[in-house]
């Protein structure tokens, strides 16, 4: 089985459903503040450092604010495939950035510099945090598939002021030899090495290479309550990764929350019943950890 393979070509957790926005602003009075949606933001210089953000009516310092980031292996997908989830926050009363970040190649962009794109987004909504009556700090930060690996390793590594961390069908641990071998026998290794910047050819039995381990967020976890979402029938991302990230997690003694969708495959949302399973506990673990 492919391990990226619907990753690379459905793109990302959230497609079903899933609606594209016109550039611009609309907004929405309430009694006492607008709901406001802003399309294509630019927060950085590449062509790419754009994000659609969600800001809901009533809004204040308090309220929790996901950046959100898509799915597509690393090197496709795009913020608009998670607009079905971000309405349905914006609903509840949460603010959501959607960004689109750098892909990753062979070359000059991995996993580094696709967490300085995260970087610049936390720090342009940070700086817009006075005129958006929104938080200045204590960001959430959610994903899926690639997405959730990437979530995961912001703010494993990069900052920990992030208040809490939702994943959805990511992989955590590249360290595992099992999940190697399933790469391996996908002719999808180039995939990872793009993202981890890893040199060196990997065969069963060989070392695993450095640039895997220091891109495993399983190695790097540390107390920000973390909810983990998965289907057991995930034929992209196997539940058993996500099993890794709940022991890591145990050791660590950190607040989690593992929720196992029956039946659902790396669509984790594609039946209704499931969407609505996934966006209700994603909106009520922001409001209980997100919020201050």
């Amino acid at each position: 089985m492919n391990y990226f393979k619907i990753a690379v070509l459905a793109i990302g957790l959230l497609a079903t459903g899933c609606s594209t926005q016109n550039s611009g602003s609309t907004q929405i009075v309430s009694a006492n503040q607008k709901q406001e949606k802003l399309t294509n933001i630019k927060y950085g210089s590449h062509e790419r450092n754009v994000m659609n953000v969600y800001l809901p009516a009533d809004r204040s310092p308090k309220t929790a604010f996901l950046v959100h980031i898509h799915g597509g292996a690393w090197t496709q997908g795009d913020k608009t495939y998670d607009t079905k989830i971000s309405e349905y926050l914006l609903s509840q009363g949460i603010a959501v950035a959607n960004l689109n970040y750098r892909y990753a190649n062979l070359t000059d962009t991995h996993l580094p510099e696709l967490l300085d794109d995260i970087d610049n987004v936390v720090k342009y909504l940070s700086s817009h945090s006075k005129e958006w009556n929104t938080r200045k700090n204590g960001f959430s930060i959610s994903g899926g598939s690639s997405g959730a690996h990437v979530s995961l390793m912001y703010a494993y590594t990069r900052n920990p002021q992030i208040k809490t961390i939702i994943e959805m069908c990511g992989p955590v641990d590249f360290t595992d030899v099992q999940t190697l071998q399933y790469i391996k026998a996908a002719n999808l290794l180039e995939v990872l090495d793009k993202m981890s910047g890893n040199k060196a050819v990997w065969s069963p039995g060989d070392k695993i290479p450095d640039a895997y381990i220091k891109t495993s967020p399983a190695k790097f976890v540390n107390q920000i309550p973390t909810m983990i979402i998965h289907g057991d029938k995930d034929e992209v991302v196997p539940i058993h990764q996500a099993y890794i990230l709940e022991n890591a997690l145990k050791a660590k003694g950190a607040q989690y929350k593992m929720i196992v969708v029956p039946g659902a495959g790396h669509l984790i949302t594609k039946l209704p019943e499931d969407e609505q399973t996934v966006f209700t506990n994603v909106a009520e673990w922001l409001k209980k950890y997100g919020t201050n």
